[in-house]
């Protein structure tokens, strides 16, 4: 149950709301790894063709955009780690959940 916006009124929660299940949670972290690696992949490339400009303009403008772009991607490299670390962790909760479904089997009922 959860509070509803009205007063302080109680609304049943939609049983579907709450379900989860080991499949669904191995196929999200497949479906966010894979669009994560292609956000990575993209952000590369967009920080690699800076590189670009110097073919076509040059001066302290442009060395100090390269600069810059190379610094983000380096950030933006560590954060797209962290992020695929965290999305394995769905793994480990499905395993966990998985487990304890087993050991409580016919306590939990799936609808």
């Amino acid at each position: 149950m959860r509070k509803g916006g009205r007063k302080g009124r109680i609304d049943k929660v939609d049983q579907k709301e709450l379900l989860v299940t080991t499949e669904l949670l191995q196929q999200k972290e497949e479906e966010w790894k894979k669009i994560t690696a292609q956000a990575e992949q993209i952000f590369c490339e967009t920080t690699d063709s800076v590189k670009g400009l110097r073919q076509v303009f040059c001066g302290r403008p442009v060395l100090a955009l390269e600069t810059d772009f190379l610094a983000q991607k380096e950030k933006g490299k560590n954060d797209f780690e962290r992020l695929m670390r965290h999305l394995e962790k769905l793994e480990v909760i499905a395993f966990v959940y998985d487990k304890v479904e087993r050991e409580n089997h016919g306590f939990i009922n799936r609808n």
